[in-house]
């Protein structure tokens, strides 16, 4: 089964219900440049009010020094850390936690290869002017050459419209969902969420 990971998660509401929805993780945005920045009071607020078994929460940060991150992490509770920006294999070692290594994807698939530290890879829209949650799309048959030694997630542009093509297509481990499934920046849509995983179910 794909795993599911939600993006860009800012109100208990929205984390509740992608819980109930079966989700794999939760993403909570730490780059305030980010329209899906949340600040970790916030953050640990809506950790802390998900009673009982609940997805793995992933904090995503840019360029951000080790001590900044991890004290993040505790103050918040995190399980996974991701790493957008331009973080070196020995960055991720520093963390000692569990990691996503994010690469942006243009016209050509990036040389992942110097990131062996990293737990997953996660492939999304190059973007001159945003890290992530673009709401676009690469060219998904960049990644049939990807060597599959690690898992990874596919992200970029996807809805509940394309998402079982996409696993279909591409057999990602896991996908990543942010604006695709949004009314704003931040705002989690019922219907839409609703309709990504039960279209995901039917793959």
């Amino acid at each position: 089964m794909t795993k599911i990971k939600i993006c860009g998660i800012t109100r208990d509401e929205d984390a509740f219900l992608c819980r109930d929805l079966g989700a794999d993780f939760l993403g909570m945005i730490f780059v305030e440049s980010s329209p899906r920045y949340v600040s970790p009071e916030r953050a640990a607020a809506v950790v802390s009010a998900m009673e009982g078994p609940r997805p793995k929460v992933v904090g995503v940060f840019r360029d951000q020094s080790a001590d900044y991150i991890l004290s993040v992490a505790a103050e918040v509770g995190l399980d996974v850390i991701q790493l957008h920006g331009h973080e070196t294999d020995q960055d991720i070692r520093a963390l000692d936690m569990p990691c996503i290594k994010a690469f942006r994807v243009g016209d050509v698939l990036p040389d992942a290869s110097p990131h062996g530290a990293a737990d997953w890879l996660l492939f999304d829209t190059l973007d001159d002017r945003r890290a992530g949650g673009t709401g676009r799309r690469f060219d998904w048959s960049l990644l049939a050459g990807y060597p599959r030694n690690k898992p990874f997630f596919l992200a970029g542009g996807l809805t509940p419209d394309n998402v079982a093509g996409a696993i279909s297509a591409v057999r990602p481990d896991g996908i990543d969902v942010s604006s695709g499934v949004e009314s704003a920046p931040g705002i989690k849509d019922r219907e839409k969420l609703n309709n990504l995983f039960e279209r995901i179910r039917r793959t």
